[in-house]
């Protein structure tokens, strides 16, 4: 039996690129859709640490500054 995941709506519309107050960026500046929970969780925490958390499908980890990969 295969398993499925239940989807979420987007209803955020987020800063790919922090804005910092530039407003050129907020209204201009790349979006992407996220669900609340996700923008509220792990993308705030992404932001205030500055670490991008996961792994491909290597087991490699996706932060291009993570200590693995330097």
């Amino acid at each position: 039996m295969a398993m499925r995941s239940k989807a979420t709506r987007a209803t955020v519309a987020d800063h790919v690129e922090k804005h910092g107050g530039d407003e050129e960026k907020f209204w201009y500046g790349a979006l992407q859709s996220l669900c609340g929970p996700c923008h509220n969780s792990i993308k705030q925490q992404q932001e205030k640490s500055g670490l991008f958390r996961g792994c491909d499908v290597n087991g490699r980890p996706l932060d291009a500054n993570h200590w693995w990969r330097k």
